[in-house]
């Protein structure tokens, strides 16, 4: 199954698809960079998506495909302030975002994945926080202020 496949049937963002990096929101867009653009699957807003049903959950940002090595993998795009105060804010959106994963999104939940955390602003972070070593340890991590995707 490809990653439009599985986005097409995972029930609040059906039809939420776009090409490309097309479903970032225009602020978030250049924040993120494929060394080939081509080798993109596309991507989702789950924010967005999932804003009218689930308003009150701390919902993850964005879902991006990307065709590596044969493979189809996710990259789980956090977009959010980089504080030492957010960080924990960060890890409740990535534990909903894996029990969203698990129980309404089997199809997606089965790429290879890496969850991402990528700055909006300015980076107040020290890489030796122990709250930044929490993230890490529930899978999270944090590429400043730019993800490119190889």
């Amino acid at each position: 199954m490809s990653f439009q496949e599985a986005v097409e049937a995972t029930p609040g963002v059906a039809g939420a698809y776009r090409p490309g990096l097309r479903a970032l929101r225009a602020m978030d867009r250049d924040k993120v960079s494929a060394d080939n653009p081509r080798n993109l699957a596309g991507s989702v807003d789950l924010d967005g998506a999932l804003q009218a049903g689930m308003p009150d959950d701390p919902r993850w940002d964005y879902g991006v495909g990307a065709n590596s090595a044969g493979e189809e993998k996710v990259f789980w795009v956090e977009v959010h302030p980089a504080t030492e105060g957010e960080i924990e804010a960060v890890l409740a959106k990535l534990m909903w975002l894996k029990q969203w994963l698990q129980d309404s999104a089997v199809a997606l939940d089965g790429f290879p994945r890496e969850f991402v955390w990528i700055s909006s602003g300015r980076t107040a972070i020290t890489q030796r926080s122990p709250k930044l070593k929490r993230l890490a340890l529930a899978g999270g991590v944090f590429k400043g202020g730019h993800l490119r995707i190889p």
